[in-house]
């Protein structure tokens, strides 16, 4: 089967590169990750995997005869836009695309384009990052993607998927997982940014921990408003999760902050803004999270 991985980053690079035994993969990428890809290969360095360098099809633009039965979605939600014309090259009538997008949008905005029989919507769990051009290392946690979708759907994922490392799971209420995924992230990433401090750091003070359990408990209050089945449990639980890994928590999002890169909390603690407003919802810590890193992308634009 082909697939296309759009795009190579830290999140697409790693799981498209358990896909390479069973399948024909393109990887869309660009700049000194495509050359250092093209020249040296696509490293990987994974406590959960193994550490291997892999010859990969890299390209900035897919070739005009790579037809893809499944694209996996994982840029981040500022280049969705320019991610369209390049999808469009590669579709066939039977094409699937597997958004794992962080946040909250991407099954719309996919849907809108190519219709929803076409989109798989996904979340994946994975402490991962670009180290350096053509290098992507991974931190361990058994990294997984939980998707939904209907029945021909499930098939293609399930043929493409088998006999390789990647851990999947099917979900029976997709939206909820996708929230639950959204919570976890709009604190871990969101009192990141707010904080300019390191995940351990932030939970060693009672103060800075109790923004984290804020943000969590008012993305929660939001996903209630709209009908998630979600337990309240959820914030206990997120809580211990973070401690117990508090050494090896990455937010992607901190990441670009840091390397002053535009950074998308439109779909992260921005959609929990904005879902709070229309919902009657309060969500201070999020709107000023929300405000902050809107500044940071107006003064990179």
């Amino acid at each position: 089967m082909k697939v296309l991985i759009m795009a190579a980053g830290s999140v697409g690079g790693y799981f498209g590169s358990l896909l390479l035994n069973n399948n024909e993969v393109g990887f869309v990428a660009r700049g000194n990750h495509l050359e250092n890809i093209k020249q040296n290969g696509l490293k990987i360095i994974s406590k959960s995997t193994g550490n291997s360098t892999f010859e990969v099809n890299a390209f900035e633009i897919p070739p005009q005869n790579f037809k893809a039965d499944l694209v996996i979605f994982s840029v981040k939600s500022y280049q969705n836009e320019g991610s369209i014309p390049i999808i469009k090259q590669v579709l066939r009538s039977s094409t699937q695309i597997l958004s794992i997008q962080n946040g909250i949008g991407s099954q719309e905005f996919l849907s809108n384009h190519f219709g929803v029989d076409h989109v798989i919507p996904g979340a994946t769990y994975i402490d991962a990052t670009k180290k350096s051009p053509g290098v992507i290392e991974e931190f361990g946690g058994n990294p997984k993607i939980v998707l939904g979708g209907n029945h021909k759907q499930i098939e293609i994922i399930n043929s493409i998927f088998k006999n390789t490392k990647i851990n999947y799971e099917i979900s029976t209420d997709i939206q909820c997982d996708l929230w639950k995924k959204l919570i976890y992230i709009s604190a871990l990433s969101g009192i990141s940014c707010l904080l300019r401090q390191d995940f351990e750091s932030i939970l060693s003070r009672q103060e800075s921990k109790n923004l984290v359990i804020s943000v969590l408990k008012e993305s929660l209050s939001v996903a209630h408003s709209l009908n998630i089945n979600i337990s309240s449990d959820i914030v206990q639980n997120i809580i211990d999760q973070f401690q117990k890994n508090s050494l090896n928590l990455i937010s992607s999002m901190y990441e670009d902050l840091k390397a002053k890169k535009m950074t998308e909390y439109e779909v992260i603690n921005g959609a929990v803004s904005r879902l709070g407003k229309q919902m009657g919802v309060l969500t201070p810590i999020n709107d000023i999270i929300t405000t902050s890193l809107q500044l940071h992308n107006q003064n990179l634009s």
